[in-house]
């Protein structure tokens, strides 16, 4: 009897293992799953695996709680496959990623110097490295490894980029030139033209910059980073007819900014549109709250000076003095005084204010001596 008993039950538990999924059936209904990016639903079916601790269960929960944004189990994944293969890289790899995301950088620099250590001449790790040592502000430790990285890969764009970003936000232009012009010979590529094209402005090579933004508009549509550029360019090069469509461009972009008025207003006032030139300079004075505003003043008092109104000249040469301090426009004060008012006192206290200054500009000075000389005569 205990023999039958015996019997029956062994036979009840084969039953119920043959209907039970084998391994790799379940490994294949959560890759499908997944696939149709029903990961809770994959999950679901991956719990339920009497195997639920071999590697290849793990690597899938790991990936399904990272998609769904549950990082903290998906490390708990990763984590118990090191457990038992510590060297396992795509473990690593995945912990450098996730332990990234949640801005624990020194884990994550661990997992990755792992990898690197495991293979020395793989490329990929040295960029993730310095991908990390970037987000944690250590800018040397990334320049080091995005260097190693196109050494061992001079053709990885974005290594390239990443690496003349810290560059160029260490104003190390010469260097961000040398390297991106030789990388350009090799083939076009307008993410790093257009680096090149900031480190040719931070060297004021304002002619190759308009080359550089040229060549990309050549199969680009134009942006608001290459409209400044151009503008910019433009305008240290005197070209103010080449300046107000790019800052135009900008300003219909929704773009408000101080220097973009201003650029506006100077260039309106060399193309001889002073009342266009006085309504930007007003707006780069509203928009002010940098240390340029001096230079705002003392160019909206030069056009209402231009329109000879010499009231707001007077006005706003005042203004300028007042933020900058700057000796050449208590000369340009007592000229407008001198014009506008009949009573030459205040021309003639400015004039001396000037002459008792340290500014040498000698055709000022000498046109102001012999003001004063005629004024004083004639009284």
């Amino acid at each position: 009897m205990k023999l039958l008993l015996l019997s029956v039950a062994l036979l009840c538990f084969i039953n119920v293992l043959a209907q039970q999924p084998a391994p790799l059936e379940i490994i294949e209904r959560a890759d499908e799953l997944a696939k149709n990016y029903q990961f809770e639903q994959a999950l679901q079916v991956l719990n339920g695996s009497e195997d639920s601790l071999s590697t290849m269960v793990l690597q899938r929960k790991g990936m399904c709680y990272a998609r769904l944004g549950n990082y903290s189990d998906a490390i708990k994944s990763y984590e118990s496959i090191r457990i038992t293969d510590s060297l396992n890289r795509e473990a690593l790899y995945n912990l450098g990623q996730l332990y990234s995301v949640k801005d624990e950088y020194e884990k994550s620099a661990e997992c990755f110097m792992k990898l690197i250590q495991l293979d020395s001449t793989n490329s990929f790790y040295h960029k993730q490295y310095a991908a990390v040592a970037e987000r944690r502000s250590d800018p040397i430790t990334a320049i080091a490894y995005y260097m190693q990285t196109v050494t061992l890969n001079p053709r990885d764009i974005e290594a390239y980029s990443h690496l003349c970003r810290i560059l160029l936000e260490a104003e190390q232009y010469p260097y961000v030139d040398s390297i991106l012009t030789e990388v350009l010979k090799t083939g076009e590529n307008a993410q790093l033209r257009l680096l090149l094209a900031r480190a040719k402005l931070g060297q004021d090579q304002y002619n190759d910059v308009i080359v550089n933004v040229e060549t990309i508009l050549k199969t680009k549509d134009t942006t608001a980073t290459y409209a400044r550029l151009l503008g910019i360019s433009y305008f240290q090069l005197d070209r103010y007819e080449r300046v107000i469509p790019c800052m135009q461009f900008l300003v219909g972009k929704g773009v408000k900014a101080d220097w973009i008025y201003y650029y506006l207003g100077v260039s309106y006032q060399e193309q001889g549109n002073i009342q266009d030139a006085i309504f930007y300079l007003n707006l780069a004075i509203q928009e002010s709250i940098s240390d340029h505003i001096g230079a705002y003043y003392t160019q909206l008092a030069s056009a209402h000076e231009q329109a000879k109104d010499f009231k707001n000249a007077i006005r706003n040469y005042k203004l300028a003095y007042e933020t900058s301090k700057t000796d050449i426009l208590l000369y340009h004060l007592a000229r407008n005084y001198d014009v506008y008012y009949k009573d030459k006192a205040q021309a003639q206290r400015y004039y001396k204010k000037y002459l008792e200054s340290e500014d040498t500009v000698q055709l000022a000075r000498k046109y102001s001596e012999h003001r004063l000389g005629v004024l004083s005569d004639s009284r």
